[in-house]
């Protein structure tokens, strides 16, 4: 009985020892969290570390769909543990064309609540989609027995024109705030001129993102902290 006693007691140490050192690992680190939609989960934002050997931020997504995210912003804020540092507040493509007035006031209240708990908010400007993307969403409404005509005439490109809009609004205003963006945007669009999401950086359906666009995106994450860092 004493041996299992005290095998016990070295196992509970060896426990806290660990513990210790895990949170050593941890003392100094920024904490920056990725809130964004479902689709952005395969960025794998939280082992950023371990692919490029950075270790100065440890990092955290939390999805939640659609595009009003004050529910999971109220959570990560009010959090007594874990509570991070900074905040990318990213958006997915698939929610434009849509309601820009509430769209830009959500996003001035997240930078608010942000800054209000002492958290650093950064905004994102939102991945483009392809050219291709309005045809093949109309044939597959086709395919779908959908009204292919639900967004107008499919060679409009109306949902990039209005990502485009918001993304120049986005800068503009966080320009206005002294916030850092995320510019997703222009890491993987052709030009300033050609603000589509380049064919080789997206899936079948010109919308998501493959793995090649994801390196592109790794490669803006600590410049984008880095100026908040400045401000």
């Amino acid at each position: 009985m004493r041996k299992k006693t005290i095998v016990l007691l070295v196992f509970i140490t060896a426990c806290g020892f660990w513990a210790g050192l895990k949170g050593e690992e941890s003392m100094g680190k920024k904490h920056v969290v990725l809130l964004g939609a479902s689709v952005g989960r395969e960025w794998e934002i939280a082992s950023f570390p371990e692919r490029t050997g950075i270790q100065e931020y440890e990092f955290e997504y939390v999805g939640y769909s659609g595009f009003d995210k004050s529910e999971a912003l109220a959570e990560i804020l009010s959090r007594e543990e874990n509570k991070p540092d900074m905040v990318f507040l990213k958006e997915c493509a698939a929610y434009f064309p849509g309601d820009s007035e509430q769209y830009k006031s959500l996003m001035k209240r997240w930078i608010a609540q942000c800054r209000k708990e002492g958290v650093v908010p950064l905004p994102a400007t939102v991945v483009p989609v392809t050219r291709l993307h309005s045809l093949k969403k109309f044939m597959i409404d086709i395919v779908k027995g959908r009204n292919p005509f639900q967004q107008g005439n499919p060679l409009a490109h109306k949902r990039n024109a209005s990502i485009t809009a918001y993304n120049d609004w986005i800068k503009k205003y966080a320009e206005e705030q002294e916030l850092a963006v995320l510019d997703l945007e222009a890491a993987v669009r052709y030009s300033e001129t050609n603000r589509f999401l380049r064919q080789n950086l997206a899936k079948v359906d010109g919308l998501h993102l493959n793995s090649l666009a994801y390196k592109s995106l790794d490669k803006i994450i600590i410049p984008a902290l880095e100026r908040a860092g400045e401000r």
